[in-house]
């Protein structure tokens, strides 16, 4: 049966509430703990009064027992009897709260037995609780694995990309499971569209954008020929995105969307035209990097909407071509300082210098992203594509 996003969402609630539950027994289950420890030590601190008490009487009655000697005379023994009879009252008032510490202790005990029990019974809901999470994360996760395989099934494979590249490298690292990055491409003779999107959120939302962006472009770039231009295409799907997500200039309208950056390549001319909105396209041939600059307006509603534009790249065989989401520059390292678009420029003409083979340059820039984190988590989705002129 199929899984629908409701569906999801629902299983998503009961996940939430489930772990919500767990936290307060689990709170609960402290407070019972400390409570009980708190009992454990007073229980020890009376054992111990008691039994130096039992110490001090035994001690007591045994000199009593050493004081009535039948050589004493009348009136030693008239003494003695009178010490006699002050201790034995002492024993009985020993006696009595001994016996009143026996009691408070045997309550205590049982108040410590109806804990424990409490506990076991929390410990045993909790368990209970903690296995019906697993079957539900199970569950949710496995379908999210599969909208995986859904998504990676409809992104072009760098294969069918190197039939129209010299070589190229899509570094593609999803925060979750499924990712709100996407790339594309189409080829229609000796003319290549091709693009790097960042979808609004990630996970299984920003996924939901992805495929509706896959699918866009594919409807919009199902016939396009030499004389169709970028940023026509960019307009163009703006208009769907905001026509079948019903959004308007209203502030409470969800603002989704996507930053997109799009090529269009002629492979017979060697020419090239790019338009951008929110990510740019860095060109690099040798050591020197060009930036042909983005529209500041994402694909979708947005408050001041500028026209998305057209622009000449000039190509060589040999040249790269980047373009990239906003994922790598805005991950964090233990320090809380961000990697920066200006350190990513910096580390794309670098890798560029060291080797000129796009698979090298994947894990150069892997490398760099991990030394970079140490261990810290993943911000968001990560999403790099290189591109090399044959």
């Amino acid at each position: 049966m199929e899984i629908t996003t409701f569906d999801i969402i629902l299983i998503i609630i009961a996940a939430a509430l489930a772990v919500m539950l767990i936290v307060s027994h689990l709170t609960t289950q402290k407070r019972i703990k400390r409570a009980a420890q708190r009992a454990d030590r007073n229980y020890a601190d009376l054992l111990r009064h008691a039994d130096s008490e039992i110490r001090r009487i035994t001690t007591l009655y045994n000199d009593i027992k050493k004081q009535s000697s039948p050589q004493k005379s009348a009136e030693e023994t008239s003494v003695i009897n009178t010490a006699q009879l002050v201790d034995v009252e002492k024993l009985a008032t020993e006696q009595k709260k001994l016996e009143a510490q026996q009691e408070e202790l045997a309550d205590r005990n049982r108040q410590l037995w109806d804990m424990s029990v409490a506990i076991e019974k929390e410990r045993q809901h909790i368990q209970e609780l903690k296995n019906d999470i697993e079957s539900q994360h199970y569950a949710v996760t496995s379908s999210i694995r599969y909208a995986k395989l859904i998504q990676n099934a409809v992104l072009p494979s760098e294969e069918i990309l190197r039939q129209s590249f010299g070589d190229v490298f899509l570094f593609w690292r999803p925060r979750d499971i499924v990712s709100g990055d996407f790339y594309w491409m189409k080829r229609i003779g000796n003319t290549v569209m091709f693009s790097v999107a960042d979808c609004t959120g990630h996970g299984v939302p920003g996924a939901f954008m992805s495929m509706l962006g896959v699918a866009f472009l594919n409807e919009i770039c199902v016939d396009f020929t030499p004389e169709t231009h970028p940023a026509q295409v960019l307009e163009e799907l703006r208009r769907k995105i905001i026509t079948t997500l019903k959004q308007d200039t209203d502030s409470s309208t969800q603002k989704d969307g996507m930053d997109i950056g799009l090529c269009m390549l002629n492979l017979a001319n060697m020419t090239m035209q790019f338009a951008g909105a929110d990510i740019s396209l860095y060109h690099v041939r040798g050591s020197q990097i060009t930036e042909y600059s983005c529209v500041r307006n994402p694909v979708g509603i947005y408050p001041l909407m500028r026209d998305f534009e057209n622009l000449d790249v000039d190509v060589e065989t040999g040249d790269y071509l980047y373009m990239f989401s906003d994922g790598f520059a805005d991950q964090f390292n233990p320090e809380n300082h961000k990697f920066t678009i200006r350190r990513l420029r910096e580390l794309i003409v670098d890798i560029n210098t060291k080797t000129k083979v796009a698979a090298q340059q994947a894990q150069l820039l892997e490398t760099a992203l991990d030394k970079w984190r140490n261990g810290t988590n993943q911000m968001d989705d990560i999403l790099i594509g290189g591109y090399c002129i044959m």
